[in-house]
């Protein structure tokens, strides 16, 4: 699924559960909330169960049931205060407080990562704390009572929904979590509705017809498919989309509850909206930051090259062939052992005495690959330096998985590392970057991948990624530009860091 089809659907899921603060406070007049939770959503898990049930059996694993028990359990708290906050407050003032997630997740994404909260993120906190005291302005003083409070708790709980669906629905499938999230939640909601009411089914008409459409399409429809859409599209610029649920939620309020908003509520309304929308405001013209760089190895982090070319003569020489130069080394990198070796042997060689020689090519590679090999200047202090920023690193690279994972835990320990799997083709096919990507938890449209060769450059294009190019690698700037004329090619490591540089170009 493309970026703008995800938030095309992001946008109608945010639109139709906007619905569920209506048809929620209309219910509550004859129900308790924990029973119309419980019905709502296990009604929706049966009839989703009932639709996909060989995509969800087939799918199933420990990481998705575990996922959807974790967000399924974060949304019913979201959901309880949600239908506790109703009671007393109208629909439309529920959903703007609640949505207030949107200004809360960067601000819980920066004590995660350790970090201050930007200048924009403290200023739409500012903004939506004065909004919020105008729409509470009541009779010429601010009343915060306690269905507001809750609606603020509301808020808190669902921002750390949406940043537990941003980390579990990369590694996981979507669609398996979005289904197993509502069947905790109608779970959850059961048991709750057992400890602290009497669990019944809708009695009328009314009712039942109220459940439904908050089964089929707040539920069905809105909570199943946020995970499948979130999963294409970052945090920050899913919370984006959440602005929609409060304008919608007050227009449905208003049409359908006469829900009325007095006097400096409306501008309250205003500032809480425009808090929301306001850090979008350079994602809205398509740049964002990264949230992940990966890294070629060879050329790029280490120069491994004087280790690569003695290994290749020394099993070169033992069987009687000529070694090779150091250029010459430098000119078959890129594609993988086999291809370095293939390179350089003979056109004679046969496929079983090729094979033979890999091997002993691979295992004497795997003893000596550290005598020679040295981080490029500036790497150590860069991969350092992004991860204490909060961007996320990988290594993904051509090199056999065990030789990549041994450099990287001797060089950059607590790097994750990919190398060259039997059951994955190499780079340039994308299967190993994306591969380290669901492992990280980031789409690839929310990520940079650097190297060194036009086998990166090609490797970045497949993936549908952001490039950087090093010039201190094996190829040099002017080939890297002659592949990819409008390629960013820095020339130092920290180059990198410039905040242009990781700025996502879509």
């Amino acid at each position: 699924m493309s970026v703008r089809r995800a938030e095309v659907l992001l946008a109608a899921v945010i639109i139709a559960r906007s619905t569920s603060f209506v048809f929620n406070k209309i219910g509550l007049g004859t129900m308790s909330a924990f029973n119309m939770l419980a019905v709502r959503f296990l009604l929706a898990f049966v009839l989703l169960a009932a639709l996909f049930r060989k995509k969800l059996i087939k799918g199933l694993n420990r990481r998705a049931i575990a996922g959807g028990a974790l967000v399924g359990f974060l949304f019913f708290l979201v959901m309880s205060c949600e239908m506790l906050a109703l009671k007393t407050v109208n629909a439309g003032t529920v959903s703007l407080l609640e949505n207030l997630a949107i200004i809360i997740v960067p601000l819980l994404e920066s004590a995660l990562h350790r970090r201050a909260p930007s200048a924009m993120s403290l200023l739409c906190a500012a903004i939506a704390v004065g909004g919020v005291a105008l729409l509470t302005l009541e009779g010429g003083n601010f009343r915060l009572g306690a269905g507001e409070c809750i609606a603020l708790l509301a808020a808190f709980l669902y921002a750390a929904g949406i940043i537990a669906i941003d980390r579990t629905s990369h590694r996981a499938d979507g669609f398996e979590l979005g289904v197993l999230e509502v069947g905790f939640l109608g779970l959850f909601s059961l048991l709750a509705s057992c400890l602290f009411s009497s669990p019944r089914l809708p009695q009328t008409g009314s009712e039942w017809g109220i459940i439904l459409v908050l089964a089929v399409v707040c539920t069905g429809f809105g909570y199943t498919l946020q995970p499948v859409a979130q999963s294409h599209i970052s945090a920050d610029r899913a919370s984006l989309f959440c602005a929609l649920s409060p304008a919608f939620a007050t227009i449905f309020g208003a049409t359908l509850l006469h829900e009325r908003v007095a006097g400096p509520g409306y501008l309250g309304i205003v500032l809480i909206l425009g808090s929301i929308l306001l850090p979008n405001l350079l994602t809205l013209r398509g740049k964002s930051r990264a949230r992940a760089v990966l890294f070629d190895m060879d050329g790029t982090l280490l120069d491994t090259l004087e280790d690569l070319q003695d290994s290749v003569n020394h099993v070169l020489l033992a069987h009687g062939y000529p070694a090779r130069t150091r250029e010459e080394i430098r000119a078959f990198l890129g594609n993988g052992a086999a291809m370095l070796l293939r390179r350089a042997l003979p056109d004679t060689v046969g496929e079983e005495e090729f094979a033979a020689l890999l091997t002993e090519y691979k295992a004497w590679y795997q003893a000596h690959n550290c005598i020679k090999t040295r981080p490029y200047p500036g790497i150590p202090e860069l991969l350092d330096k992004l991860r204490k920023s909060g961007v996320q690193v990988a290594i993904v690279s051509n090199k056999p998985d065990p030789t990549t994972k041994a450099l990287a835990e001797k060089f950059f320990p607590g790097v994750l590392a990919f190398g060259q799997r039997d059951d994955l083709p190499p780079k340039p096919a994308p299967d190993l970057v994306l591969c380290a990507l669901k492992e990280l938890g980031c789409p690839r449209e929310s990520a940079i991948y650097v190297g060194d060769s036009e086998v990166d450059i090609q490797t970045a294009w497949n993936c549908r990624m952001n490039y950087i190019g090093v010039s201190w690698g094996f190829r040099g700037r002017e080939k890297l530009l002659a592949v990819a004329p409008r390629a960013i090619v820095v020339d130092r490591a920290e180059e990198i860091l410039q905040g242009k540089n990781l700025q996502l170009v879509h």
